[in-house]
């Protein structure tokens, strides 16, 4: 604006001067070009040099005008107006979601670039590029709407994602790792990390960020108890195999230590219960796991722990029997609980009516455990034939579960 001001400033102090020359007198202009000359007044050569401007001005005016004017016509053609342009690339947010990922790139490619806010779309049409199996396209797209403003961590995030469908967890990790030390808290930064890490069985990792990932509220409460207890299942299983390496004096310590920092919905888990428990039983801690894993029954009824009950070797094995006893009147036809029953009374001796209770447990449910059981206590009972058809039958159920 001042430069144009400036300019017509100047050109009225120029006329001014002209006409203030001209003013001085007639005089008269001799214009000479080999043989030819061309003779006027002064006030004639200043009108012809106003006249040449304002021509090559307007002539100015026309190339601009026509060029825009071209520009215009050939976007209207290619693109359709703003306007089009706008309304087609609304269409194809439509056909992203619903899946037709052709229409969706075909729409999104060509409006992308004339919309307010291209990022969404470039984005979208980065996906349905990658639906289709096109993944270099959708890398071209991605590069290029990575110098929009503000597109780096969506751009990351999107090419993350499609890392991860394509299984390459290292190359996803090695991409959102930086932008979690960055971002530790933007929930969708937390969102992808947590299932690449998953993914990756790194519970130690996963263990890290769960606290942040609590605090964004990156999953659902059921999401969030689900993986606090697989957590909790795997820090259990670590202790059980790090402990083995310790004295058995030792071991209690750090199997204890590990319960105690699990908060009260990991304690009351039934799977965590039974895990902890089985690990109780692996470092001699029967009388221990006993007493949990009977008043966890008595509150709520859960096979993997009823199984587990069966394979605890404490000194009273008779309460043992009646507490189970006291379950059977409840689940007469549990095949878990059954099997639990045999096993009690195969360590007590009472091999007959440990057989009875296999027998059962095998009819009620074609289990691979309930036949071994049964093999196993017909091989104590001495029938060698009736143990291996036992063992025979194990196979055949363990060949069918393959399938």
């Amino acid at each position: 604006m001042k430069r144009r001001l400036f300019s017509w400033v100047l050109f009225v102090l120029i006329a001014a001067v002209c006409v203030f020359l001209l003013a001085q007198g007639d005089g008269y202009l001799l214009v000479a070009y080999g043989s030819k000359t061309i003779e006027m007044t002064l006030w004639v050569a200043a009108l012809s040099v106003v006249a040449l401007i304002i021509l090559l001005w307007l002539i100015k005016l026309l190339l601009v005008g026509g060029v825009h004017i071209a520009r215009r016509f050939h976007e209207m053609i290619t693109f359709g107006s703003v306007e089009r342009a706008q309304k087609r690339a609304s269409n194809g947010m439509v056909d992203f979601f619903i899946g037709d990922w052709v229409e969706a790139r075909k729409k999104l490619t060509r409006t992308m670039e004339r919309v307010e806010f291209p990022l969404p779309h470039y984005l979208a049409a980065a996906r349905a590029s990658f639906e289709m199996g096109d993944v270099e396209d959708a890398e071209r797209i991605l590069e290029r709407a990575k110098k929009i403003e503000g597109a780096l961590i969506p751009v990351d995030l999107m090419r993350s994602r499609f890392l991860i469908a394509r299984g390459d967890l290292a190359a996803a990790h090695q991409i959102i790792k930086p932008l979690y030390l960055a971002h530790p808290r933007l929930p969708a930064v937390l969102d992808v990390y947590h299932h690449i890490l998953e993914a990756q069985e790194n519970w130690s990792a996963l263990q890290d960020i769960f606290p942040d990932l609590r605090k964004a509220r990156v999953l659902s409460q059921p999401e969030l108890t689900r993986l606090e207890i697989k957590l909790a299942l795997h820090r259990l299983q670590d202790v059980g195999q790090q402990v083995q390496q310790k004295l058995i004096a030792e071991r209690l310590g750090y199997i204890e230590q590990v319960w105690r920092s699990f908060n009260k919905a990991q304690q009351q888990s039934p799977d965590v219960i039974n895990a902890y428990a089985n690990v109780l039983i692996q470092n001699y801690q029967d009388q221990l796991a006993e007493p949990l894993v009977r008043r966890t029954l008595n509150e709520r009824w859960y096979s993997p722990l009823v199984e587990t009950y069966g394979r605890i070797e404490i000194k009273e094995l008779r309460n043992q029997i009646r507490t189970a006893e006291t379950w059977l009147k409840e689940y007469p036809d549990d095949p878990v609980l059954l099997l639990s029953m045999a096993r009690l009374h195969k360590r007590l001796g009472q091999l007959d009516i440990a057989r009875d209770y296999s027998i059962r447990s095998v009819r009620l449910s074609k289990n691979i455990d309930s036949a071994i059981e049964l093999a196993d206590i017909y091989e104590k009972i001495g029938d060698t034939k009736a143990s291996l058809d036992a063992y025979r039958q194990g196979l055949q159920l363990t060949q069918q579960s393959k399938y």
